[in-house]
């Protein structure tokens, strides 16, 4: 898409704290060492997925570093309650197209959300990667400021169950930015293995880059559960907390998507052979 999209990144920092009492922890890891290294491409050299997953990740062009307008850090560990959200954000929100907040206070991201529009912003993309983040109740109040401020919104829960939908611009961030729910087509040889793999989408921590570059050499047969074993080895960061909601952990769910799209290309075999 002429010109990119332009996106704001809020988390909460990485750190390894412990809340007090009456306080709370938001952690920042998915953020800081899987999501804005995959979309930067790893290009500050931090958290790399492997020598031979970098070397596969040359084909695509996967730094989109001058399409980050910018990354608001906040406290991990703060009350439960914030009295003054808005001493937290010193700063005038840079111009951006979409809002993506993963694990920040509820208190500082209704702050932060009220505040986008006037920054340009069209659409909110929050991830659910624990079941702590974003509440039914916190969820109802987010979409309906998010409606009366007119934008767009995506709750994904994990954030690689991001699919398309009835919103325009969410669907170009999925297009633009190659994330969302994985699929990829394996390209086969004259006998049948693997010779490459096209990846139309990765998940947004860039596991599915890692799985792929795993998968060349091998066998129908030998697919699924390797594609399994390399996204386990990866590893998935989502919480292992059980989601009262879905009655299971969020990084089950992750692992099921994950398992799937690897299912998937299994089926498509023998349709995609290089020529």
């Amino acid at each position: 898409m002429a010109g990119g999209l332009k996106i704001l990144i809020a988390r909460s920092e990485d750190t390894p704290a412990v809340p007090g009492p009456f306080h709370k922890k938001y952690s920042g890891e998915f953020a800081e060492r899987r999501f804005i290294p995959h979309i930067t491409d790893y290009k500050d050299g931090k958290y790399v997925c492997s020598h031979r997953c970098l070397e596969f990740r040359k084909k695509y062009s996967l730094d989109f570093s001058s399409e980050l307008a910018g990354i608001m850090e906040f406290p991990a560990v703060l009350p439960e309650l914030i009295d003054d959200p808005e001493a937290y954000i010193k700063t005038e929100l840079p111009s951006h197209d979409i809002l993506v907040i993963v694990g920040v206070h509820p208190d500082i991201f209704l702050e932060i959300l009220k505040r986008a529009p006037g920054a340009g912003c069209r659409a909110l993309i929050a991830p659910r990667e624990d079941p702590s983040w974003i509440d039914n109740s916190f969820l109802n109040k987010i979409k309906t400021v998010c409606e009366q401020l007119g934008l767009e919104y995506a709750f994904p829960r994990p954030f690689c169950s991001l699919s398309k939908g009835r919103f325009e611009l969410i669907n170009k961030f999925i297009e633009h930015f190659r994330i969302g729910m994985p699929e990829y087509e394996l390209i086969l040889d004259e006998q049948d293995r693997v010779m490459d793999v096209n990846v139309i989408r990765s998940s947004p921590c860039g596991a599915t880059y890692f799985v792929a570059s795993g998968l060349l050499g091998l066998t129908k047969e030998e697919i699924p559960e390797r594609a399994n074993n390399l996204w386990a080895s990866y590893p998935c960061i989502s919480s292992g907390g059980m989601d009262p909601e879905l009655n299971d952990l969020i990084m089950h769910v992750a692992g099921h998507i994950n398992f799937n799209a690897a299912r998937m290309a299994v089926k498509k075999w023998g349709g995609t052979h290089e020529c």
